[in-house]
């Protein structure tokens, strides 16, 4: 008899079951019960088989291995032929659940991988709770700190955040009230609902609050996890899901001196649309989803065990943009034009200069039409065309922009605002923006930029100053002009 053995399902020929609810049956302990921490932790068990220590429940502490042999208990595992394992658990986990098998159960098992189905022009992803995984062919192997949690968790504390601009609730408020985990737990909660198609609004009943949420609001949320990298770009560090995907593309490239041959994608896990969008602007292949119970019906193609693997920490530090000097002697368009043409930093001067001038309205037209296509122009590798990004940026925030062109500036601010490979100072010059315009942008898209902002910047390393500038945007955009919930 087969076994896969995977998040949040796991799957016999006739049956599927979780972990979590197995082990938890095992000792008689109620999940609902538990705390959330331990949630956490039985959520991602199968991640952890190798830790020590990993759980302390009913007065016992279990290893990792403990867990998941309380969870094999009822299912008959001496009648387990083969096991199939999540890429992710590769390593030391696999030589424990391998002795589990032989030491506890009596049972000597062959253990597959999902990377060992499929052939070696494909490119397999696993998502897991807190990790995923890649395999390259089933020839490179990739574990990304990124999983279904990490999503749920963005999404929900930014339903928090926004929350509390569009009320003018604060949470001193909120923790003076004792309510402020309860708020945030519904908002998690709707996180998820939002996630898995359940509903499209969030609700908030104790202040009377509901608000539909579009699907291009969540897709929005989702990218500082999941991304939006494209090959080709250079990638400083692992910072999302595609960013890391190109990077291990890079790596491959590295370590076989050939380009990968990518014929199909094949996504395994439950929360698989996300990823899907992001690998599709990365491989322009057919893409297969799969939730682990299909891989029982399959006989190994690639019968490669032996890998390199490669693990990816999530990048917590943020990219700072490097100081360029600009001493133009000439302020004009033209020179503009022929200065960022060949790249010369005196341009991102004039830009300063002309933000600041009385221009007619028709050199003011020409000027944003200018900076725009600068913008457009830009290359997140170049460190002048980054100067002359942040300064045509930050010029917007400086002038009177007509009716006529503002859609077209909102437009060009939003792709930016949404790729997180960009330096820190681009966020900053486009919250000012969204400061400077808040009335204007309140149904649009860069509405939901402050409040992400506030998600984005949990636990990375920044100046106070920074951070309050974020949160005092954030908490004004909305209250400011009388913005409710509906």
């Amino acid at each position: 008899m087969k076994v896969y053995l995977g998040y949040p399902l796991s799957y016999t020929n006739d049956r599927e079951f979780k972990l979590k609810d197995n082990f938890l049956q095992e000792i008689g302990v109620d999940y609902l019960s538990v705390p959330v921490e331990v949630k956490k932790k039985l959520l991602s068990l199968l991640e952890s088989v190798d830790k020590k220590n990993f759980l302390f429940i009913g007065e016992v502490f279990y290893d990792g291995i403990d867990l998941l042999e309380f969870a094999l208990f009822p299912l008959e595992p001496h009648s387990f032929e083969e096991v199939i394992l999540p890429g992710y658990v590769y390593g030391k986990s696999t030589f424990l659940i391998r002795n589990l098998f032989k030491n506890s159960f009596g049972k000597k098992i062959s253990i597959y991988y999902d990377f060992n189905f499929f052939s070696k022009e494909s490119v397999v992803i696993n998502i897991g709770y807190t990790k995923s995984s890649v395999s390259l062919g089933g020839e490179l192997l990739f574990v990304l700190p990124f999983g279904e949690f990490h999503l749920v968790d963005v999404l929900g504390n930014y339903l928090f955040n926004r929350f509390l601009g569009e009320t003018g609730i604060s949470n001193a408020t909120l923790r003076k009230e004792g309510v402020r985990g309860n708020v945030l737990d519904i908002c998690r909660s709707s996180a998820a609902r939002l996630l898995f198609g359940r509903s499209n609004r969030v609700e908030i009943p104790l202040f009377n609050y509901s608000r539909e949420v579009p699907e291009w609001e969540v897709e929005l949320v989702l990218t500082p996890i999941v991304g939006n990298a494209r090959f080709g770009e250079s990638i400083r560090s692992p910072s999302d899901f595609s960013s890391s995907l190109i990077l291990s593309l890079y790596t491959y490239e590295e370590l076989f001196r050939e380009r990968l041959k990518v014929q199909e994608v094949i996504i395994i896990g439950r929360l698989r649309w996300p990823f899907v969008k992001a690998v599709s602007g990365v491989f322009p292949v057919k893409v297969r989803e799969l939730s682990g119970k299909e891989l029982l019906s399959l006989s190994p193609v690639n019968r490669n065990f032996k890998l390199p693997v490669r693990k990816f920490s999530q990048e917590k530090s943020v990219v700072r943009a490097p100081l360029i000097e600009s001493q133009p002697e000439e302020f004009s368009l033209s020179a503009l034009r022929r200065h960022f043409n060949s790249r010369n930093p005196n341009g991102v001067g004039i830009i300063e200069k002309l933000a600041k001038a009385n221009q007619s309205r028709k050199n003011l037209i020409s000027f944003i039409y200018e900076i725009l296509t600068i913008m457009r122009r830009s290359s997140p590798r170049n460190t002048t065309d980054i100067a002359y990004l942040n300064s045509s940026i930050a010029a917007l925030s400086q002038i009177e922009i007509p009716d006529e062109l503002f859609e077209k500036v909102e437009r060009e601010l939003t792709d930016k605002a949404f790729n997180w490979n960009l330096p820190f100072e681009t966020k900053l010059n486009i919250l000012y923006f969204c400061n400077r315009f808040k009335d204007r942008l309140q149904n649009s898209k860069l509405s939901v930029f402050p409040p992400l902002m506030l998600s984005y910047i949990r636990e990375r390393k920044l100046a106070e100053g920074e951070k309050n500038f974020i949160r005092t945007v954030a908490e004004v955009f909305f209250t400011s002009s009388g913005t409710t919930s509906s």
